[in-house]
């Protein structure tokens, strides 16, 4: 199997994350109200651990300290973990 390597012409780069611990609640899409702690954060998303399993693809809101209320769409899960994408304030559209 061919390695890629990581080199400027392919790699990425993250924003930066910063390490928290946030107990906090997500809004799942049937309206649920989930125990959730944000992990990390960054300007474009955040990692959490949820009290379910959420699936990818579906959107959340939730409260993020120093931002307040937005929606997240998941993007990634692993059991309770899970990584989102902010995707707006409170009114929907992605934020720019």
């Amino acid at each position: 199997m061919e390695q890629t390597a990581r080199t400027k012409a392919n790699y990425v780069q993250r924003p930066p994350r910063w390490a928290v611990k946030v107990d906090t609640s997500v809004i799942d899409g049937c309206g649920r109200e989930l125990q959730t702690t944000i992990w990390n954060l960054s300007d474009g998303g955040f990692m959490a651990e949820c009290e379910e399993k959420l699936p990818i693809g579906s959107q959340v809101a939730i409260e993020i300290p120093g931002r307040g209320p937005v929606r997240a769409e998941v993007r990634w899960a692993l059991g309770w973990r899970f990584g989102a994408m902010i995707l707006s304030g409170a009114g929907g559209e992605r934020d720019r």
